[in-house]
């Protein structure tokens, strides 16, 4: 249960960096930043989202021990 908690928080702390980045990019601060800039910050976008999905798959294999 240790693990799953630590997981657990370190799930939902990447969700809220998810959710600060989605309210950036609908900024004009993030809309003024160049093409590739912008592709990069899609690009770790996208890769949090795979992150935080592998947690939860983490997180369902641990309880389905239990």
């Amino acid at each position: 249960m240790e693990l799953i908690n630590e997981l657990l928080k370190e799930n939902a702390e990447v969700e809220g960096k998810i959710s600060r980045l989605q309210d950036f990019m609908k900024t004009e601060k993030y809309s003024r930043l160049d093409r590739k800039e912008q592709r990069l910050i899609i690009i770790q976008y996208n890769a949090m989202q795979v992150y935080t999905d592998v947690l939860w798959q983490r997180i369902d294999e641990i309880k389905g021990r239990l």
